[in-house]
């Protein structure tokens, strides 16, 4: 602490993202994510608290808790796949609805779905490595033009 400068920011070193569902759906909220996840949660210390860690090799966690009066996320996680074609037919084969998936050419393609307690999830893939997409200056992510279809490539 002596040697870092006062009022710079912390150097963080991992994230964890929580969404709430009711408490008596922890064990059902457990099962669904095992599912999204396809495997048990990494750490269960309570009866209602779950987490998993989707990036391998990472400090960050997804964390599921059963709270009284729970109230869906209102902005969306999306995960990074390989392969969003893969990702769109895992949904489809689970009968989870899910947006059409969508695509920003040259940058990420993604696919939007919700749990059943109203977290807003999804699923994206990169079309080129970090660093080589294209910009688009001038324009707003408001912009419906620039985004289209996903093609597999």
């Amino acid at each position: 602490m002596a040697d870092q400068e006062v009022g710079r920011a912390p150097s963080t070193v991992g994230l964890t993202l929580q969404v709430y569902v009711p408490t008596e759906e922890a064990r059902a909220a457990r099962d669904y994510y095992a599912g999204i996840f396809g495997r048990a949660p990494e750490f269960e210390p309570h009866e209602d608290f779950f987490e998993w860690a989707p990036v391998a090799g990472q400090e960050c966690w997804f964390q599921v808790a059963g709270r009284t009066g729970a109230a869906p996320l209102t902005n969306r996680i999306r995960f990074g796949v390989e392969d969003l074609a893969e990702a769109v037919a895992f949904l489809d084969v689970r009968r989870i609805p899910r947006s059409e998936p969508t695509q920003l050419s040259g940058v990420v393609a993604f696919v939007d779905f919700t749990d059943p307690w109203g977290n807003r999830l999804g699923y994206y893939q990169d079309l080129s490595p970090a660093g080589e997409q294209p910009e688009y200056r001038g324009s707003s992510v408001n912009d419906e033009s620039q985004f289209e279809p996903f093609r597999k490539s």
